[in-house]
């Protein structure tokens, strides 16, 4: 019985081991990256923006008519606020956002140079649904009382991003970040 006993451990504990996949419970750069952009488009009617943090990246294209240098409506809301309407795009339809982690700290020549560095990848998530909103104010010069740029807050509204490793991480609401833009 004993023998029986320590056989029915030995395979649960064999059966019950990690299969060494890498996953992630949540995609944090919130705080600890800049949203950027390379200075040369990257490809026509598409504005690409991206979050280093090392290792880990953050990679948005959306519709250049998201962020426009103009700021977005507002209305009344039912408490009688005034609310702005975001400009939105639907994620893995109109914009794509995804998700890297790479073997080695990478910088924004990986995205921007015209030879591409060949960093490998550990895991990718990419969102497959959800809203990107962006709701855009003036940056003014205090003195002069002149618009000096656009400030562009990207935020994303029930987003699913899911790894190449099968895995789900969803979000109510999630800050990608700010961006300025200069007056044209």
């Amino acid at each position: 019985m004993k023998k029986l006993v320590l056989l029915c451990v030995l395979v649960g504990t064999f059966f019950s081991c990690d299969d060494g996949d890498l996953t992630i419970e949540e995609i944090d750069l919130t705080t600890t990256a800049n949203v950027e952009t390379c200075t040369t488009p990257v490809q026509v009617g598409v504005t690409f923006l991206f979050k280093i943090n090392s290792a880990e990246t953050l990679i948005l294209q959306v519709p250049e008519s998201l962020l426009i240098n103009e700021v977005t409506t507002v209305e009344e809301n039912e408490a009688g606020e005034m609310v702005p309407v975001p400009r939105t795009a639907e994620l893995n339809n109109d914009a794509s956002c995804l998700y890297r982690s790479f073997e080695s700290a990478i910088t924004s020549s990986y995205f921007c140079d015209d030879l591409p560095s060949d960093v490998p990848i550990n895991l990718e998530y990419a969102a497959v649904s959800g809203i990107v909103e962006v709701i855009t104010t003036e940056e003014m010069d205090t003195e002069t009382m002149t618009v000096t740029g656009y400030n562009h807050q990207i935020d994303f509204t029930n987003v699913v991003f899911t790894g190449t490793n099968g895995q789900d991480v969803r979000y109510g609401v999630f800050e990608f970040g700010d961006i300025t833009t200069s007056v044209e």
